[in-house]
């Protein structure tokens, strides 16, 4: 049974914006609100509740705005750090926090608990980060971008996050080469493929300012063969 890609980093980055509290060993400029605690977090989302949706809007403006930009995460290491993974990890249930953060080039935990992850603002519109998520039905290793929260469905070119050479055009060969190679949509925008162990899925977003390149939004891992829990 196989599972759709989640919006789990989406979540976890605003979460990140919310402000959460941290376990040991992570980057207090990683989120806007330096640890807040669990009792205000739940008071603020009271709060939020009670908000217009511009009145919300208006302050998921103001936390992004006040989460500081960490440089020298990029990106294309991450795309490339799932590679590295898929070409020396054999099995799903060996991909542990302590090996996915360095292969992706964002060591460290910045994610509230249950969640093991890390998320940081790399731009003055974009965001990066990877949740390892065992809770849902399949497990998943999820590493995607997120941009600064905008109105409704409105587009946000991901020029200032398609860096480098591994594009879609680039990625896509490199997964073939490890046997992901029958590919198919799940959407207009969205690949999966898998090999004996793992499940993949890509997601892509468009760049009017490359020339329509497709840049890559995310992937997520799964296992194989995958199994529903009880």
């Amino acid at each position: 049974m196989r599972t759709p890609l989640m919006p789990c980093l989406a979540a976890a980055l605003l979460l990140g914006l919310a402000g959460c509290r941290h376990s040991g060993g992570t980057h207090a400029a990683d989120t806007p609100a330096n640890a807040v605690s669990t009792a205000t977090t739940a008071t603020a989302k009271e709060g939020t509740a009670r908000m217009t949706l511009q009145q919300q809007h208006d302050e998921e403006i103001k936390r992004w705005e006040a989460w500081p930009i960490r440089e020298g995460h990029s990106p294309e290491r991450a795309w490339q750090g799932v590679l590295h993974l898929l070409r020396t990890v054999p099995r799903f249930a060996d991909i542990t926090p302590e090996i996915a953060g360095p292969a992706l080039g964002m060591p460290g935990q910045s994610l509230p608990p249950p969640l093991r992850g890390y998320s940081a603002r790399i731009h003055p519109d974009w965001a990066l980060g990877w949740v390892l998520d065992e809770r849902t039905v399949v497990p998943m290793l999820e590493v995607s971008v997120g941009h600064r929260p905008v109105p409704g469905s409105t587009y946000m070119d991901p020029a200032p996050v398609c860096d480098g050479p591994t594009d879609w055009a680039i990625l896509r060969p490199e997964l073939e080469a490890m046997g992901f190679v029958n590919w198919y949509r799940t959407g207009p925008l969205h690949y999966i493929a898998e090999t004996e162990h793992f499940a993949l899925t890509v997601a892509l977003l468009p760049s009017t300012q490359l020339n329509g390149r497709l840049c890559i939004k995310g992937i997520t891992l799964q296992p194989m063969p995958q199994k529903v829990r009880p």
